[in-house]
């Protein structure tokens, strides 16, 4: 049996060399015979089509540390920090085969088991404020720093933190379902999670736009070396992601086309805001300028980005509910090494949910695990539409990558 495994909940959008430290990092810190990584879908948490496919990042994965790499479906992956992570805790927890979570964050030392507790347990004085700065329109995660600061001085400050935010809702989730698996965050390397210039360590964000801008150079040396050669030979294919063109397009087509009722049945939209995703898609001449336009106190861009998404793939919600209440329903891996295959074997016959490497296997598990796998297979089939080369009809014939 492999043990101590660590696992990683990862979006590499692009693998840059921040991640490459991680990863080290955490197979160094416990000592790890063996590394998986839980992988976002073809849709990412900010609400944005990802630069490739997560195949190709699953290859990047392998090629740098990671030995196993999963998928997280589309329905999770393309959420809120605290959907995300549930998400992928679970998937971790249910394969009985990791012993460890690490993942970035701005600051380790800062986050504490009162600020978790508050978080899952939700005092009713931090319940009452949270309320007041919602009333007073401030966005979720703005209003819950707000509302913790009054209860624990110092707490908005590590709340602010993207990478804080997103390590909070891990160890929460595998604290609240007392999950066997040792947290061990690391200090994140490197640029700001949305810094758009280039460093010694750039953010994803940073080399996303330099591909953007033109500058393909800037953003290969931006990148480790193996990195750069699947970027390139994806770039050369036609196979990336670079602008929202295409996106806006097809997004635009949706917005108009539905009524604000229709809208307003989609996951995370609500009090209004489909009005006004409505409206602005009307005259708005690019995805990022519509975004500017929908984008308030209350509501902010990801959130706007994520609405975004689940209304071009119809998931209501009657069904996000559901999902959030049910989890992952089967476990399914998108590429592997020899350590891999041997670790995937351990966890067919101990996992506490089914291996699956198709999406008829899937489809086959329960209704619900059928209606994941189509929103799965239609996220990727929508990221086709938006690339130079979309090949149509392939993702339900793709297999685990063995390298």
């Amino acid at each position: 049996m492999l043990y101590p495994v660590v696992g990683i909940v990862a979006e590499y959008n692009p693998f840059h060399k921040g991640h490459l430290l991680h990863i080290r990092r955490a197979r160094e810190l416990c000592g790890a015979q063996a590394a998986v990584a839980v992988l976002s879908s073809d849709f990412v948490q900010r609400g944005e089509p990802a630069l490739a496919d997560k195949w190709m990042r699953a290859q990047t994965a392998l090629a740098y540390g990671a030995d196993l790499v999963l998928e997280l479906p589309v329905i999770f992956s393309a959420h809120n920090a605290g959907v995300f992570a549930n998400g992928a805790v679970d998937i971790l927890a249910a394969s009985r085969s990791v012993s460890h979570l690490s993942f970035g964050a701005e600051t380790p030392h800062c986050l504490t088991d009162s600020i978790i507790d508050m978080i899952l347990e939700e005092p009713e004085a931090f319940k009452q404020s949270l309320k007041k700065h919602l009333a007073e329109g401030f966005s979720f995660v703005e209003a819950r720093a707000r509302a913790a600061e009054e209860i624990i001085p110092g707490s908005a400050r590590v709340l602010a933190g993207s990478n804080n935010t997103l390590a909070l809702a891990y160890m929460a989730r595998v604290k609240k379902k007392k999950c066997a698996l040792a947290p061990l965050p690391v200090l994140r390397s490197g640029a700001a999670y949305n810094s758009e210039k280039l460093e010694e360590i750039s953010s994803a964000a940073a080399i996303r736009r330099a591909l953007r801008e033109g500058r393909t150079d800037e953003a290969f040396k931006a990148v480790p070396e193996k990195s750069a050669l699947l970027l390139k030979r994806a770039l050369g294919d036609g196979r990336l992601c670079i602008d929202h063109g295409n996106w806006w397009k097809l997004l635009r087509a949706v917005l108009l086309r539905a009524s604000p009722e229709e809208l307003r049945g989609f996951a995370e939209i609500s009090e209004g805001i489909e009005y006004r995703m409505r409206e602005a898609a009307l005259s708005a001449r690019s995805f990022d300028e519509w975004t500017d336009a929908c984008t308030s106190k209350r509501y902010p861009a990801g959130r706007i980005r994520r609405a975004a998404v689940h209304a071009a793939l119809g998931f209501g919600h009657w069904f996000n509910r559901a999902a959030q209440r049910l989890g992952p329903p089967y476990i399914r891996p998108l590429a592997m090494n020899e350590t891999g295959r041997a670790l995937l074997h351990e966890m067919k016959k101990n996992a506490a949910l089914p291996i699956v490497t198709t999406y008829g296997q899937a489809a086959r598990i329960s209704p619900y695990a059928a209606e994941c796998a189509r929103f799965e297979l239609l996220a990727c089939e929508l990221w086709e539409e938006l690339v130079p080369n979309g090949r149509f009809g392939e993702e339900h014939k793709r297999r685990v990558i063995i390298a």
